[in-house]
């Protein structure tokens, strides 16, 4: 029907996810540049016998129903989603004579099993308790130690004292899939910020195909998801799978 004002959109906003059945809090997936969905549908023709050509019939059924979300912000947990990653809490208690293999090698790193925390005290011994000293056995860094020349640091290892700082490991492949209902909190910039709303009912994320660490561009997270049939839905003017209500 033609409309009689204008009804243009672009749509900006806000994701949020939880667990699907949950009473779990919407929580933001943060700065999101992109949401779309994608249908795609499989097509039987009855053709018409009879002459004329054309169709006696003919129907159209929905098959995947797909998403795809553009994520900016880096969070251990939007890493995990789209990863399939679990998330392990790194402790901030002080850690005594953690034990490293080296090789005594200028230039050699030697991570902490951590990221340390640098604002506090870190000591580095040999495996003979001896101690080393920051600026001429080795330097320190964000990550761990870097052997410096003439290093007293052989191949007998390391020993080190630190305390690691507030920080999450993501253990990508890790962990099964999960499913989430989604909420997108929207504002159709054409129209002056007038609020509109996506839910998806039930959805589960795909793998990323590219996680680019190093570069020169602010890395986006890009996930697909699958919408996925909500049984919990009986009515059957609801749709299953996803609702945009839009101000009138």
């Amino acid at each position: 029907m033609l409309q009689p004002v204008d009804r243009s959109f672009i749509g900006e906003g806000q994701a949020f996810g939880r667990l699907y059945g949950s009473q779990d809090p919407l929580l933001p997936f943060g700065n999101s540049d992109a949401f779309s969905l994608s249908y795609a549908s499989d097509r039987k023709a009855l053709a018409n016998f009879m002459g004329g050509g054309g169709n006696r019939n003919v129907r159209t059924r929905a098959t995947d129903v797909t998403g795809s979300i553009g994520l900016y912000d880096i969070t251990p947990e939007n890493v995990a989603t789209i990863t399939r990653g679990g998330i392990i809490v790194a402790p901030t208690t002080a850690i005594t004579d953690e034990l490293h293999t080296s090789a005594g090698v200028a230039f050699e790193l030697i991570p902490f099993k951590y990221l340390p925390d640098l604002s506090k005290t870190v000591t580095v011994k040999t495996a003979a308790a001896t101690a080393l000293v920051a600026g001429e056995d080795y330097l320190l860094t964000p990550h761990g130690i870097q052997v410096l020349a003439n290093s007293n640091i052989d191949a007998t290892g390391v020993k080190i004292s630190y305390t690691p700082r507030k920080s999450s490991a993501v253990q990508m492949l890790n962990s099964s899939e999960k499913e989430f209902e989604l909420f997108i909190a929207g504002l159709n910039d054409a129209q002056s910020g007038e609020p509109y709303a996506l839910r998806i009912r039930r959805a589960k994320f795909g793998l990323l195909q590219e996680l680019p660490i190093l570069g020169q561009d602010y890395l986006k997270l890009t996930g697909p998801i699958e919408l996925l049939a909500d049984s919990t839905v009986v009515a059957d003017d609801i749709s299953k799978f996803c609702q945009m209500d839009l101000a009138a």
